[in-house]
């Protein structure tokens, strides 16, 4: 299997960047042939519409650029994968160039497609026949509709290159794989789901439906918690002057900020372990000057930012150190006997914690 990867992406420290390598590294462990074109280091002229390439010289674009060597290599391809980033609900303008520049391996004059659409004639059609094509869309916004249009762009345009649709992953809310330490196994699970995506690729031609269900796994519930959730990433990558939205320091501090581990803390309170429960748990973050009061009530449980006068269970340390412990990498009771994590009032409502509040997943 010939696999040519076309990326897309303008940033090479972007979460496009970061997906592409995982399903590159899959297909190439399956033992397919893979060739990439990366456009952000392929210099190319617009298309102009002039049709050179159909009345002056057939075949042949007007600019002497580096695209013209690309031909082949598209040709030869026995799959083509595509990857970008979704701006303004679309492919950057990368990859939409290079779409365009590929108007000479169309001719003049107008046929139908296999699908029964009408379409610019096929040059060579004898070498799009058995080529396959996926795509790979990485973005920001959370809601399915910010991708259809590109998603569908997509459709036609392998209609009318006369290949095969194997496989279209979405990837929503890609600033939100930075909260591993709130959602470790969701964000193992998305990786898993890229690298598997291209030896599936690699070794059948196609993705099935439960890879690309994975690798579009949503990272929070609804849309309020993706809008706050959201705000919280780029305050911290504001406050940080980080130079990417993919760095490891914006990411370690977005990781351990309390705001994102509470919440998660508190919706996913299990209300079988709870139901009998009635108490009020205060956490202090001083180093933060945060309070989160935890307001248990036989089932439920409601989070508030504000101290209460008088809880049942008082938790004080630092952001870092509770982060430690919802992630359950510290010893506990050494943390307790050196003083960096201090419990008032019921003990016992610190021990059955992960009782009353499982690790979150989705």
């Amino acid at each position: 299997m010939k696999i040519l990867i076309v990326r897309g992406n303008p940033r090479k420290s972007g979460f496009t960047q970061y997906l592409t390598n995982l399903f590159a590294a899959g297909a190439r462990e399956a033992g397919a042939e893979v060739a990439e074109l990366d456009l952000a280091q392929t210099r190319l002229e617009p298309c102009t519409g002039c049709y050179h390439c159909w009345l002056v010289e057939p075949g042949v674009c007007i600019h002497d650029d580096p695209m013209a060597a690309q031909f082949a290599a598209i040709l030869e391809a026995d799959m083509l994968v595509c990857a970008t980033p979704v701006y303004y609900f679309a492919m950057s303008g990368l990859m939409k160039t290079f779409f365009e520049r590929t108007f000479p391996l169309t001719s003049e004059g107008i046929e139908f497609s296999s699908l029964g659409m009408l379409r610019n004639r096929l040059r060579e059609p004898d070498k799009w026949e058995g080529k396959k094509f996926i795509s790979l869309a990485v973005g920001a916004l959370r809601a399915p509709e910010a991708y259809e249009p590109l998603n569908q762009t997509f459709r036609l345009i392998a209609d009318t290159l006369e290949m095969e649709l194997a496989g279209q992953i979405t990837r929503p809310e890609s600033h939100m794989l930075p909260y591993r330490l709130s959602k470790p196994l969701t964000v193992k699970r998305i990786e898993a789901a890229f690298q598997r995506a291209g030896r599936e690729a690699a070794q059948s031609g196609h993705l099935s439906e439960e890879i690309m269900r994975e690798a579009a796994l949503p990272l929070t519930p609804d849309d309020e918690y993706f809008r706050t959730y959201s705000n919280i990433f780029w305050r911290h990558a504001a406050e940080t002057d980080a130079a990417s939205s993919n760095s490891p320091r914006l990411h370690q501090r977005v990781g351990k900020d309390p705001d994102i581990l509470m919440r998660e803390m508190a919706r996913c309170v299990n209300p079988r372990t709870t139901q009998r429960v009635k108490a009020t748990l205060q956490f202090e973050f001083p180093d933060l000057q945060r309070h989160y009061r935890f307001t248990i009530d036989r089932g439920s449980c409601a989070l508030d930012f504000d101290p209460a006068s008088d809880p049942d269970l008082r938790v004080t340390c630092t952001a870092d150190i509770w982060a430690g412990v919802f992630l359950q990498q510290i010893d506990v009771p050494a943390a307790i006997r050196q003083g960096v994590l201090r419990l008032e009032g019921d003990k016992s409502l610190f021990s059955r914690l992960s009782w009353y509040f499982p690790a979150p997943t989705v």
